[in-house]
C-alpha cells in the first residue's frame, strides 16, 4: 500500500507542477489552450460534448479570472508551484533522518509557500468563485483546515510533539495535494456527465468536494494506519 500511495502522490505532484507552471506561463489562455486535449479523448472514446459555444465561454470566464488579477494569480501557482516541488522532499524518511536541518528549512519554506498560495487561491474561489456559492463554501473550508493545520503542525514541533506533527502536516498535505485530485475528478466528471448536458460550473463544484474529500479521507486513513508504528518508532529514536 505504501507504494500505491507513493505513486498517487508523485502523480499529484507532477499534475500540480504542470498545471501551476502552465497557469504562470499562460495566465490568460491557460485553460483553453489544454482544452483540445479533453476534446480529442471525448472523440478517441466516442463521447460527444453537446456544450460547443458555450463551453468556450465557461472556459474564457475562467481564464479571465486570472488574466484580471495577474499579481494574485502569481501568487497563487508560482508557490504552489514551489510546494509542489518541496513535498517530496519532506516527506523524504531518508532526508528526515539523515539531514534533519534540510528537514526543518524544507519544511519552513512549505509554511510560507502554503500559507501565500493559500490566501491568493482564497482570493479568487471567495472573491469571484467561478461555480457560486458551492465553490465558495468547499474552498473557504479547505482553506481554512489547510492554514490551521500548518499552525498547528508549526507549534507542535516547536513544542517537540513529532507524532502530532507529523499528522497535522499530513493532513495540510493532503489538502495541497487534493487539487490535483480535483482535477483528477474534474476529468472524468467531463467526461461522463457533460454528454448528458451538465455544465462546466456545475461539475467543476462536484469534482471540488469529491476530490479533496478523496484526498483528506486517505490522508485519515493513512494516519490512522501508521499512527502506533509511528509512535513506537519515535520512542525507540529518544
Amino acid at each position: 500500500m505504501r507504494n500505491t500511495l507513493g505513486a498517487a502522490l508523485i502523480t499529484c505532484v507532477i499534475i500540480g507542477l504542470v498545471a501551476g507552471i502552465g497557469r504562470a506561463v499562460f495566465i490568460g489562455d491557460f485553460a483553453r489552450r489544454i482544452d483540445p486535449i479533453g476534446q480529442r479523448v471525448f472523440a478517441a472514446l466516442g463521447r460527444r460534448d453537446p456544450s460547443g459555444i458555450d463551453r468556450a465561454a465557461r472556459l474564457r470566464e475562467v481564464d479571465d479570472r486570472f488574466a484580471r488579477h495577474t499579481a494574485a494569480t502569481l501568487l497563487h501557482v508560482v508557490p504552489g508551484a514551489a510546494y509542489m516541488l518541496l513535498v517530496p522532499i519532506q516527506l523524504s524518511r531518508r532526508i528526515r533522518s539523515r539531514h534533519r536541518r534540510v528537514h526543518r528549512w524544507n519544511g519552513r519554506l512549505l509554511l510560507v509557500a502554503g500559507t501565500v498560495s493559500t490566501l491568493a487561491g482564497m482570493f479568487f474561489g471567495l472573491g469571484m468563485p467561478y461555480g457560486g456559492i458551492g465553490e465558495a463554501i468547499v474552498v473557504a473550508l479547505t482553506g481554512a483546515l489547510f492554514l490551521f493545520a500548518m499552525g498547528r503542525a508549526f507549534v507542535a514541533i516547536r513544542r517537540k510533539q513529532i507524532t502530532v506533527h507529523r499528522e497535522w502536516m499530513l493532513r495540510a498535505l493532503s489538502v495541497a495535494l487534493g487539487i490535483s485530485v480535483v482535477r483528477i475528478v474534474a476529468g472524468v466528471y467531463d467526461l461522463a456527465f457533460s454528454p448528458a448536458g451538465y455544465s462546466l460550473d456545475v461539475l467543476f463544484v462536484w469534482s471540488m468536494w469529491t476530490g479533496w474529500a478523496i484526498a483528506i479521507g486517505v490522508a485519515e486513513f493513512w494516519i490512522r494506519r501508521t499512527r502506533d508504528q509511528w509512535r513506537r518508532a519515535t520512542v525507540e529514536a529518544t
